[in-house]
């Protein structure tokens, strides 16, 4: 039994492309790695415990503070277990903390600017199939077409109704229909090819892309709204514009972390251990869990580090990170006017290939009614086949156009709900 073929619509090949997408997934391991980084930070405020041992043995001759020469073999060993913690650095552990948590957010962004970039080739590459496929369509009913006047040819020339010269001008018109064909489905399947490398999909060729959902109902919507609040819903899903912000935060907090250096750092430690010393030859000398339990010791300490001079380069640092500011602010605004810009391009061409649609429309019915009377005239005799030929080329061009501007409203208006919600409309 024949399985069906898996129809693809746009939702589905957008899903697909970002499940599949080795970028991404590269993006969700730095994304996992920054976690845990911030992670790390939150720690750093905790104390650092550790534990010792140390033990050692001399052997040899020494001289006692009397001058007198003397075998001396013995070991010593210690033992226990000490902390420390920073008390004070002007915040620049939380300041950490805050770091890499913008960090890690930093990645999650650039993980939306992938998202978008592949979202915006995969929307092109499906509407490219489905026009290319569409042309293809129209094209073979050309062709059946051209066929039914060769045949009639045929049989007008076969009783001596019309000369041969007519047999030989449909079989041309008709090897020109089907070369035509050709270089339509050449296109599409370039356009599949295309489609399932953005998706990483393996066989292009049992790609089969299907939305009708998609086709019937966008043309019932509209984008509504002044231009104003269209380009500032824009700009709020843009996840370039909110990674550049993101960056100012985290320059901030960097600006923070350098004058964290100007002032004094305040660490505690605590120790406790006990120590162990043996002779070897001295007579009575005490066990070690005795002299282990005597020698027991704890010690707290306080350490401060003072900064003197550090050479400017504390100054030279935030200097460094304002003009870094300027940087993320330039390009900030350059990509807010790329963004205008491309507002103002998706909705004149959509005004423009709407109203080219509709013109093509209303233009393609004139035409299919018009080739309607020219083919019954050539059946009764009373028109040439240059004459149907004629009627019948203009009918293909008319198609062809009405298809092209009705996908180029399509990717328009597809193109304009993106970027104004950040979303793909897949249903309305």
């Amino acid at each position: 039994m024949a399985v069906a073929q898996k129809q693809w619509s746009l939702e589905d090949c957008v899903s697909y492309a970002i499940e599949h997408n080795l970028p991404l997934k590269r993006q969700d391991v730095l994304v996992a790695i920054k976690n845990l980084d911030q992670e790390m930070a939150h720690r750093e405020r905790l104390p650092a415990v550790g534990s010792y041992f140390n033990g050692y043995s001399t052997f040899g001759h020494s001289q006692d503070v009397f001058g007198t020469i003397r075998r001396n073999d013995n070991f010593n060993s210690n033992m226990g277990i000490n902390a420390e913690m920073t008390l004070y650095q002007f915040n620049y552990l939380r300041n950490q903390a805050k770091k890499a948590t913008v960090e890690a957010e930093q990645e999650q962004l650039e993980k939306e600017v992938l998202k978008r970039d592949l979202t915006l080739k995969i929307v092109q590459g499906y509407l490219q199939v489905l026009l290319t496929q569409a042309l293809v369509d129209a094209q073979d009913s050309a062709i059946n077409f051209s066929v039914q006047l060769l045949d009639k040819a045929e049989k007008s020339t076969a009783i001596g109704a019309t000369a041969p010269a007519v047999v030989f001008e449909a079989k041309a018109n008709l090897a020109r229909e089907k070369q035509q064909y050709q270089q339509y489905h050449k296109e599409t399947q370039q356009a599949k090819l295309t489609l399932a490398q953005h998706m990483n999909y393996a066989d292009y060729s049992a790609l089969r892309v299907y939305d009708p959902l998609l086709e019937s109902e966008i043309f019932k919507t509209g984008i509504r709204g002044t231009k104003s609040d269209l380009i500032q819903e824009a700009i709020r899903h843009n996840p370039i514009l909110n990674k550049y912000e993101n960056q100012l935060i985290g320059l901030d907090i960097e600006s923070k972390l350098f004058k964290a250096a100007d002032y004094p750092m305040v660490k505690g430690s605590a120790s406790l251990g006990t120590t162990y010393f043996n002779a070897f030859k001295t007579a009575n000398e005490r066990p070690f869990f005795g002299q282990s339990k005597d020698n027991f010791a704890q010690q707290i300490a306080i350490a401060v580090t003072i900064p003197v001079f550090n050479k400017g380069r504390t100054k030279r640092q935030l200097q460094q990170v304002n003009l870094r500011k300027q940087e993320i602010g330039l390009l900030s605004e350059n990509e807010k006017i790329q963004q205008i810009q491309i507002l103002e391009k998706l909705q004149l061409d959509w005004k423009e290939s709407k109203q080219q649609y509709e013109i093509s429309t209303e233009a393609f019915s004139a035409t299919k009614e018009s080739l309607v009377y020219s083919r019954r005239s050539f059946m009764a005799g009373k028109v040439s086949i240059y004459d149907i030929n004629n009627s019948k080329n203009n009918l293909i061009k008319s198609e062809a156009e009405m298809i092209r501007a009705r996908y180029n409203t399509l990717f328009s208006l597809l193109m304009l709900h993106y970027h104004v919600s950040g979303d793909i409309k897949f249903s309305y």
